[in-house]
């Protein structure tokens, strides 16, 4: 890290490597900004000249001698920066600040120094101490947008930019790096006509005023490859004009993976550090990028050549950490296996504490998905999927984006996807067996259109998928996009896409999941499930989502919005009328269970069971009138809220574990073992659900499934080990293995010697053999 003082500290876990920082800062130069005349030193702007022009030799000569006393701190630590000496720059930059205090532009230059070292905070005050000497300086206007733009106030930064697009007052570098950050927001947000434009009047301002246009060459080269045209007359373009500008492969790398282009993106990198070795960041993206194509080796190699290289990059240091044991901690399954051709259809990569908990229901899980999935969009795979499944929430996603804090489930790449596993989030709503349903369906959505596919759609058939022909059917939408619902602020189908990418309130983008799950439940419904596919193929063409209605469905999209409009109102208008009626239902029942007031309660939970009869969520009414039938001892009403609550969706392991009980009870063992599998999708780490689950396997004669409970019950660590090694010897008797048999029964018995169940199978085999 630097601070304003000294190099202070690197990444405890990597201080080997620090030794060799010195040696590379020496001899490089660096993937630093043009300054677009920021600086107003003559000599300096010789050095960068040649640097720009891809003249390596005369530049580090050139750089070297502005280390002189003759020169002020700032240019010293200018040409220190240029050579990727950054601990020096930061020195030399220090010593400015105490020469020239008053000077803004130090602090400017300083912060940007910054900025490079992924240091925003730090950054952002050097910005505002640059802003209250001259709080017109167009350049500290840049800086502070630039690192607010890492996460900041969005309303802050929209201010400092409309500083600097003052034309009156900003320096035309100013103005022209202003007009590049609007062109690269654009962008990110698939806007891509506005891109154009913002681009046309940049380039036209660039030009009149004899500014370097190679960065805008490679954003026109981005917009290009981004709308499905010719980019490489743009790449050609800004090399011509700056050699060995390792930007131009690695903007358009960074813009691919925006679009979920990784392939493409890996490609890119890949020329950006041919172009460029030391060109770090394109090191590190090209290593995450490679992790999303499976290529691990080549991925940790970049990895590691990045943070030799800028220890201060935190997504370097991050998928570091995760990749120094990687190997070690997941451990692959292939299935089938043997593979019945060149390659297994799936893999499966599970952590080893894990793997033999989650392999058999995550397998069967997978497989199941696969084989419907190809069925159903008429797409047949081309390589082995890979599933991930991560005990560590932050693990999986500096897996997924580098950086930590995200609140996400799962991630799709293309033929691979890493998930959280049930142990790796807390929260009770999560099912993971629904995550991989979803995930999966990402899978088939970009692999069948080369990762073309809309993001609204590929979602919406995900949801779609989750609610028709998932682990736990039926449609759930949260309570938030209910009202949301009801103050109607579901989007214009030309429009959905902006709920995901450009969100305009809290909550909308998992209002725009629900949309667009519901949009194609009305599709299905209303023209066929053909109709989806039909779409979903179009866009192999380049067709838009309002030019594919129209071609697969016949209407306009004004008409698609009307008729979905009045789906809506068919579907959810009661409901919606009634939303706060059912929302005080609900709240009173859970009030007077509570409060012990338990007919009250029943009553008020029917009330919004009648309002509202799909909601199963874990807050549902339908476990409300259990909780209080079951206090009253009422078992017979409370088998029927409980097994209400499971038909229709609900998923709370307790609660249905209590119903595999009752119909157990009833000698309803068909239903019982329909409600057990699915709590293994919601949560395989209860102890309880493979004692029950095995014990009624071992009942309607399936050892070999019985088997696999049991072993799953051991792989738990329970604490009655020696009741689990009797389960699996008593399976593998019925199994007719006797090796395993004995093996497994004498642990038991080395365990709990008394143990009777087991003495009384070790008497009837002793018998048998005699």
């Amino acid at each position: 890290m630097l601070t304003r003082s000294t190099f202070q500290h690197l990444p405890p876990k990597f201080v080997l490597a620090a030794t060799l920082l010195v040696a590379v800062f020496s001899q490089s130069l660096s993937a630093r900004d043009h300054p677009y005349r920021a600086l107003d030193n003559e000599e300096l702007a010789e050095c960068d000249a040649f640097y720009w022009k891809g003249q390596s030799i005369d530049a580090t000569a050139c750089y070297n001698n502005l280390y002189t006393s003759a020169q002020p701190a700032h240019i010293r630590a200018e040409a220190l920066w240029a050579q990727d000496n950054l601990q020096g720059a930061n020195s030399q930059f220090q010593q400015a600040i105490n020469d020239f205090p008053e000077n803004p532009m130090v602090r400017v230059r300083w912060g940007e120094l910054f900025m490079e070292t992924f240091q925003f905070q730090e950054a952002y005050t050097l910005f505002s101490e640059a802003l209250e000497l001259d709080p017109n300086n167009s350049w500290a206007h840049i800086g502070a947008a630039s690192s607010l733009a890492e996460g900041g106030d969005p309303e802050v930064l929209n201010q400092h930019l409309s500083q600097v697009m003052d034309e009156g007052l900003a320096p035309h570098g100013a103005r022209l790096r202003a007009m590049m950050m609007a062109v690269r927001s654009l962008l990110r947000q698939d806007l891509y006509q506005e891109a154009e434009s913002s681009l046309e009047e940049a380039f036209e301002f660039a030009e009149d005023n004899n500014l370097p246009t190679m960065e805008l060459k490679v954003l026109r080269a981005a917009h290009a490859f981004m709308t499905r045209q010719d980019h490489q007359a743009w790449i050609d373009a800004a090399l011509e004009e700056s050699p060995n500008y390792g930007d131009a492969w690695f903007i358009l790398g960074y813009h691919a993976t925006i679009i979920r282009r990784y392939k493409e993106a890996v490609e890119f990198f890949e020329q950006a550090v041919a172009l460029q070795p030391t060109h770090w960041e394109a090191h590190i993206n090209l290593g995450q990028n490679l992790l999303r194509l499976n290529a691990i080796n080549d991925a940790i190699e970049h990895v590691n050549t990045s943070f030799e290289g800028n220890a201060f990059n935190p997504m370097t240091v991050n998928l570091l950490r995760l990749l120094d044991t990687f190997n070690d901690d997941f451990v692959t399954d292939s299935y089938p296996n043997p593979p019945e051709g060149p390659l297994p259809e799936l893999i499966l990569r599970l952590h080893e504490d894990e793997r033999n908990i989650l392999k058999h229901y995550a397998s069967r899980l997978s497989q199941e998905s696969i084989d419907l999935y190809k069925e159903r969009y008429r797409f047949e795979t081309k390589e082995p999927i890979i599933v991930e499944i991560y005990p560590n929430h932050e693990d999986f996603i500096v897996r997924s984006i580098g950086m930590p804090g995200v609140g996400l489930l799962g991630v799709t790449f293309g033929y691979l996807f890493a998930m959280d596993s049930p142990s790796g989030h807390t929260e009770p709503r999560y099912h993971w067996g629904t995550t991989l349903w979803h995930e999966m369906a990402h899978v088939f959505t970009l692999e069948a259109t080369s990762h073309f596919v809309p993001r609204w759609f590929s979602e919406g058939v995900s949801v779609f998928e989750e609610w028709r022909t998932g682990p736990i059917p039926g449609r759930k939408i949260p309570t938030e996009v209910l009202r949301a619902m009801s103050e109607d602020k579901f989007l214009p189908i030309s429009l959905l896409d902006d709920g995901f990418m450009r969100p305009d309130y809290q909550g909308q983008v998992i209002v725009s999941y629900m949309q667009a799950g519901l949009v194609f439940d009305f599709i299905d419904l209303e023209y066929g499930f053909d109709k989806i596919v039909d779409m979903l193929y179009q866009f192999n063409e380049g067709t838009t989502p309002v030019e594919a209605i129209e071609k697969s469905l016949g209407i306009s999209d004004k008409d698609f919005d009307r008729h979905f409009k009045q789906f809506i109102d068919i579907e959810y208008g009661p409901l919606l009328g009634r939303l706060d009626v059912w929302m005080e239902d609900m709240q009173t029942s859970y009030q007077a269970l509570q409060e012990e007031k338990f007919e009250e309660a029943i009553a008020a939970a029917e009330r919004a069971a009648f309002t509202y009869p799909d909601y199963v969520e874990i807050d549902s009414p339908y476990i409300v009138m259990a909780r209080a039938y079951s206090t009253l001892e009422n078992k017979e009403e409370e088998f029927r809220a409980v097994e209400t609550f499971w038909q229709k969706g609900g998923y709370l392991p307790s609660a249905l574990l209590s119903l595999a009980d009752f119909y157990l009870e009833r000698d309803m063992k068909a239903e019982a073992e329909a409600v057990l599998v699915d709590v293994s999708y919601a949560d395989p780490f209860l102890e309880d659900l493979h004692i029950k689950l095995g014990d009624l396997y071992m009942d309607t004669q399936q050892p070999a499934n019985a088997l696999i409970e049991y072993e799953v019950l051991l792989a738990l660590n329970p604490l009655d080990k020696a009741s689990a090694n009797y389960r699996i010897a008593n399976a593998y008797n019925a199994l007719d293995n006797a090796d395993k048999t004995m093996e497994y029964l004498m642990t038991a018995l080395d365990i709990a010697p008394q143990y009777r169940p087991a003495q009384q199978l070790l008497l009837e085999l002793s018998r048998t053999q005699n």
